[in-house]
């Protein structure tokens, strides 16, 4: 028996992924007001998304894949046997829904995952998946690898402004600090899939120091951590400087994320 998996353009795909034959993304697309619609991660590139998103008057939106764009993907992998799906947070879309309903639709078994993250959080979802895949592991095998990896993956982040995830209204429990005091940064962290405030700090060194703090430990333990950034290459940059990481795995954002979390945001994954 044979496995495949099928993600969406939310997820950080791993140096190599992308030429797997045995796995699909489903994009996702993003606007800039009525007549500008974009394909995520493929019809911009990162410097002109960040000049975009910056000089935009309107808040850019954001939609999810539709349940035929799914059955493509599905029915593009008809070589395997099974396909587990692995969607960015319900929180966040109704992608999981257009995939669920795309699997009713098709003639095997295909199981969707919430990732209950985005991004790196789920590319690193997906990379125990493709690990046990990799392995030889068998369909449940694989599911299971991957719904482990949901439950112990952390995500933690900080944005320039939360400007951007109150309008696009995917700022969770975190929506109690809107409007708080002048300089106030916190670090934000994705819990059940939802954002939520980790720590109130004051100034960007004490927010990036809150980040650093989480990360040493991992560090120390061997663990993987998955970095991105929304325009932000020079904060990305000094934190890895601060915890002493020379060669970062970086991921691309793409405009969909990008559009919820704003410009100056930056952040880490690791299981």
């Amino acid at each position: 028996m044979t496995t495949a998996v099928v993600t969406d353009s939310t997820t950080s795909l791993l140096p190599g992924y992308e030429e797997r034959p045995d796995l699909r993304v489903v994009p996702l697309t993003f606007h800039f007001g009525p007549d500008e619609t974009y394909t995520d991660k493929v019809d911009l590139t990162d410097e002109e998304f960040y000049r975009r998103l910056r000089e935009a008057r309107e808040f850019p939106t954001t939609s999810q894949p539709s349940t035929g764009a799914f059955v493509e993907a599905y029915e593009a992998l008809d070589a395997y046997d099974d396909i587990l799906v692995l969607t960015i947070s319900r929180a966040f879309s109704g992608t999981y829904d257009s995939a669920v309903a795309a699997a009713q639709m098709v003639d095997r078994r295909v199981e969707v995952v919430d990732t209950r993250s985005a991004e790196m959080g789920s590319g690193l979802v997906l990379r125990e998946a493709i690990r046990a895949i990799d392995e030889g592991a068998g369909f449940e095998e694989v599911r299971r690898a991957a719904e482990a990896a949901v439950r112990r993956v952390r995500v933690f982040f900080a944005v320039g402004t939360l400007e951007y995830l109150a309008k696009s209204g995917r700022i969770g429990r975190a929506q109690r600090l809107v409007g708080t005091a002048l300089d106030i940064r916190p670090v934000l962290t994705i819990r059940d899939g939802e954002v939520v405030p980790f720590k109130r700090t004051r100034g960007r060194r004490r927010q990036m120091e809150a980040i650093a703090e989480q990360l040493r430990p991992a560090i120390e333990e061997g663990r993987t951590l998955f970095f991105g950034h929304v325009d932000a290459r020079d904060a990305l940059e000094e934190l890895g400087r601060k915890l002493g990481i020379g060669d970062m795995l970086v991921a691309k954002i793409g405009g969909v994320v990008g559009c919820h979390v704003g410009p100056g945001a930056y952040g880490v994954a690791f299981l």
